[in-house]
């Protein structure tokens, strides 16, 4: 079986705003103002929950 290796960068862009690329791809993650966000982007909880569903979803 093949291993496949996978990489991502994330770069702080200002205060709580990151820039994470991947592959040619790339997604801005924020916080809320309650957090100390401008709330431009979801923040990376929510991206992270995102990801298992997708992945339960790619398994059925």
């Amino acid at each position: 079986m093949a291993v496949e290796q996978f990489n991502a960068t994330a770069d702080l862009q200002q205060d709580t705003v990151v820039k994470v690329q991947a592959r040619g791809f790339e997604f801005t993650l924020d916080e809320p103002p309650e957090l100390g966000g401008t709330d431009t982007a979801m923040n990376p909880v929510e991206a992270l929950l995102g990801t298992l569903g997708a992945c339960q979803l790619f398994r059925s």
